[in-house]
This record gives C-alpha cells, sequence and structure tokens, in this order.
C-alpha cells in the first residue's frame, strides 16, 4: 500500500503520518525524522490554545515549523472555543498546511483543564469548538480523539461524524479510551466504525511499532493510512521501515555512518535555533540515546550524556563516540 491519501487538497504521500508526542516532536525531531524518510506528513506536539493567544513565548517556540518540512499540521488543544480559533488562524498566519484539533491526549496536563481527550465526554462543547476553528481558518482542519472517554463511553464515531458535518477532512483515532491511557492493546478493528461513518480519510493510530503491525492495523481498522508515535522514539528510522514495507522494498538497517550523520544533522539544527534551555537539554539527550541504540559503548555513552551539563558537553561526547567506532572499524579492516 503505496497509495497516498489527501487531506482536502495536500497529499500525504506515503500514507504514514508522524504523531504528535509532548516533548518529543519539537522541530528539530520533525526534521530529524523527515531527513529519513518515509514521513508523509508531521504533526507538533500539542500546543495550548491559551498559550499561543496570551503571547507565551513556550507555547510559539512549540509552533515553531522550518520552511522545508511541509505539509506540516500545528495541533492545538483548549476548551474555549473562542480562543481555539484565534490559535488556529495564527497557526495558519505561521505557515502550518492543516490545524488539528486535539481530542486524544489523556495527559493530565491537558485533560485536568477538560481539554485533550476530556471532550469526548462533552460532545456538544467539541462541536462548537470545530465550528470556531473551521470559520477562522482557509486551510484544512482535522480531528485526532481516542475511541471515547472510558469502555462506557464508545462515542468516537459519533463524534467523527459531527466534525466531518462541520468540516473536518481527516480524523485520527487511538484505538484505546482515555481511562486505558497506554495500557493494553490497542483496539484498530473499533476503528473501522468511524471509518464507516464518515467519508474523509481516517488515521489508524496506537501500537504501531513497525510494518506488521502497520499491516494488521490497517486490515482490522479499513483506514487510509497509520499514525506513529511512540515507536519512533525508540527507532527514529520506524516510518522508513513501514514505507519501505508499503512500497514492497527491503530495508536496509542505518549503518554507524548514517546514524552519525543523522545525529550530526540534528544537532546542528538544535544550535541553529539555539534554544539551550533545560528542557532542550533533556530532549537532545533523549534523541542521542534514540540513535546510539544497539550499538558498542552505547550505554556508556547515554550516562555521560546524561550527566553532562550543557549542549557543548553532550556534542563532545556523541563526536568521540561515534570517532571510536570509525576507528573500530578502520581496525576490523
Amino acid at each position: 500500500m503505496s497509495t497516498p491519501f489527501f487531506i482536502d487538497h495536500i497529499a500525504v504521500d506515503p500514507p504514514i503520518v508522524l504523531a504528535p508526542m509532548e516533548g518529543v516532536t519539537d522541530r528539530a525531531f520533525r526534521t530529524l525524522v523527515r531527513s529519513l524518510g518515509g514521513c508523509g506528513l508531521a504533526v507538533t506536539e500539542f500546543v495550548s490554545s491559551e498559550g499561543l493567544t496570551r503571547e507565551i513565548e513556550a507555547s510559539w517556540r512549540m509552533a515553531e515549523i522550518d520552511p522545508g518540512e511541509h505539509p506540516v499540521s500545528i495541533q492545538i488543544y483548549g476548551r474555549d472555543p473562542g480562543r481555539m480559533a484565534q490559535a488556529a488562524a495564527f497557526c495558519q498566519g505561521i505557515g502550518a498546511d492543516i490545524v488539528d484539533i486535539n481530542l486524544g491526549c489523556p495527559s493530565k496536563t491537558v485533560t485536568t483543564g477538560c481539554a485533550g481527550s476530556a471532550l469526548m465526554r462533552e460532545p456538544e462543547l467539541a462541536a462548537e469548538i470545530f465550528s470556531a476553528v473551521f470559520e477562522a481558518i482557509s486551510i484544512p482542519m482535522t480531528v485526532k480523539m481516542r475511541l471515547g472517554w472510558n469502555h462506557e463511553q464508545i462515542n468516537a464515531p459519533k463524534i467523527a461524524e459531527r466534525a466531518v458535518a462541520i468540516g473536518a477532512k481527516m480524523i485520527a483515532v487511538h484505538g484505546r479510551t482515555k481511562s486505558d491511557g497506554y495500557k493494553g492493546h490497542s483496539r484498530w478493528e473499533m476503528i473501522r466504525e468511524v471509518k464507516e461513518a464518515i467519508d474523509v480519510p481516517v488515521l489508524v493510530n496506537g501500537d504501531i511499532i513497525g510494518p506488521e503491525q502497520a499491516w494488521r492495523a490497517l486490515e482490522l481498522s479499513g483506514a487510509d493510512g497509520v499514525m506513529v508515535g511512540r515507536a519512533v522514539m525508540s527507532d527514529p528510522w520506524t516510518l522508513a521501515r513501514i514505507a519501505c514495507a508499503f512500497r514492497g522494498e527491503d530495508f536496509e538497517d542505518p549503518s554507524i555512518e548514517a546514524r552519525r550523520l543523522a545525529l550530526h544533522g540534528y544537532l546542528d539544527r538544535v544550535e541553529v535555533d539555539g534554544h539551550f534551555d533545560r528542557k532542550t537539554l533533556m530532549r537532545v539527550k533523549q534523541v542521542v540515546g534514540y540513535f546510539s541504540k544497539g550499538l558498542h559503548q552505547a550505554a556508556r555513552l547515554r550516562k555521560g550524556v546524561n550527566l553532562a551539563a550543557d549542549f557543548a558537553g553532550v556534542r563532545a561526547l556523541v563526536d568521540e563516540f561515534f570517532a571510536f567506532h570509525e576507528l573500530r572499524w578502520e581496525v576490523a579492516l
């Protein structure tokens, strides 16, 4: 399955989407994943509509996009229709191709404020938000949701119908409820009810860690594409692996040199962005861990990186690590 799908006029090719992930899918990480292949669309980590409309710098930074990363969707969350509309207009103004509304996040940070997946319990308010956002922008609006609030309130098909009637151009569904969190298994087969209820593309999300799960999720859900999240954190080449499988091709595992070039490209991007706060440093340390996984002396690198006090220290350790591997390879020859 290499057939693209369309969000209004926007082609998603391949039909594989990088999911929004809190503390992960910032601009540098999205750019990195795109460079590895297989990403038809990337979604930002969810951004607070309150933060955007109140001009809070941290929220503005989370919404930053790169000129070369299109198509890109900015996901926003909140429960005030007016502020959600203002935030959506802001996102369009800074170059987003799509605005996505978050009805899927189970995070306490979001649901405590009765936003994210908490809106699955308030379909009327969710519909008000859909309408306000749709009227505020001329780019496509999409919605990401869960199956429902809990197992007694499975209402994704009805909310999806309402969203599409108002103007949503794509629906993504995580095959768990809010009460599930990330426990148990994603019920891909239940997403088929959403697909059968609406006439716009549907994405299946949850527990897709590689080609085998991607194929199975599509088969059970009838969806038009897959949305992949946490698996990319442990293997940044996950989307590329799935894309190869969709094309009927074998995937060649990345060489140490490919890992080095990709990781250095990421570090360069972070350096260009110039935001060297504690949060950024923690993200950089995480990504270094992703790229060294499975390599000789990787545990030693991760230990050193976790103790590093600044970005320069992390970069020096990464350079030392790959220099060691280059020397090791030359000795082996």
